[in-house]
């Protein structure tokens, strides 16, 4: 079966393939985000940890013990809590009321905070887009606005940089760059649709493979931070206190 986003067709096959790729046009897109979203996927939002498949892989122990889930990997060496936010912002209709797990890692906390280098690899002007439509005057934008200010990407240029110049000042943007950002959300829009799905690494063989071969009397999970969302712009943690098993792996 496939999935249809306006008359933009993702076909099941090519979301399962994304769930797992990794890709910086998946994580920097909208298209296959939201429908994965819609279909039952659970985000998981983390950085160069996901890479690493094993046996207590989210995506391993999803398909091993058939949970009612599928995680939906969000995040590579480099993508902080600031490049994580922005890339939620083009799913947050998707996000509202629904799961998510957050991991985080101990490289995040730190005085000088993400890097630019890195913040511009994963930074996306469509999710920006999105944020400034959506964005309104409060103490979390302010902070957002003003942190991607410094980031010197092209959000800090032209008429985009001056719609995020207000709302780090706490104003709302004007009429006519909500005119400017709706034209240029949608040509983003299309371009997802048309090159989102370049460079997907297909690792389901690998994914298969460690299903296989994992412990058979694994019954809970490590620690994961599962955070719930019950506003657009407001996450509250709920930590649960979960064992760790040790297995060994054959093959």
């Amino acid at each position: 079966m496939d999935y249809q986003d306006g008359h933009h067709i993702i076909k099941k096959k090519t979301l399962q393939r994304a769930a797992i790729s990794l890709s910086t046009n998946v994580f920097k897109g909208q298209a296959i985000k939201t429908q994965a979203m819609d279909r039952g996927y659970v985000p998981f939002f983390g950085s160069s940890e996901l890479a690493r498949l094993d046996a207590m892989h989210p995506s391993v122990l999803a398909a091993k013990y058939k949970r009612s889930y599928r995680p939906f990997l969000l995040g590579r060496a480099g993508t902080q809590s600031l490049a994580q936010y922005f890339a939620m912002q083009d799913m947050t209709p998707q996000l509202y009321r629904k799961k998510a797990v957050m991991i985080i890692s101990p490289q995040w906390f730190t005085k000088h905070g993400q890097l630019r280098e890195a913040f511009a690899i994963y930074y996306s002007p469509l999710a920006t887009s999105r944020w400034l439509l959506q964005a309104k005057p409060s103490e979390a934008n302010q902070y957002a606005a003003k942190r991607l200010l410094n980031m010197k990407t092209s959000a800090s240029k032209g008429t985009m940089g001056a719609a995020v110049k207000r709302i780090a000042r706490g104003k709302a943007i004007t009429v006519a760059q909500r005119r400017y950002l709706q034209v240029r959300l949608t040509m983003l829009q299309h371009e997802d649709q048309l090159f989102g799905q370049i460079g997907l690494n297909d690792k389901l063989k690998k994914i298969e493979t460690w299903e296989k071969n994992s412990c058979q009397n694994m019954t809970t999970l490590p620690y994961w931070i599962v955070w719930r969302s019950n506003l657009v712009d407001t996450i509250r943690p709920i930590i649960g206190m979960v064992s760790i098993i040790h297995c060994t792996v054959t093959g």
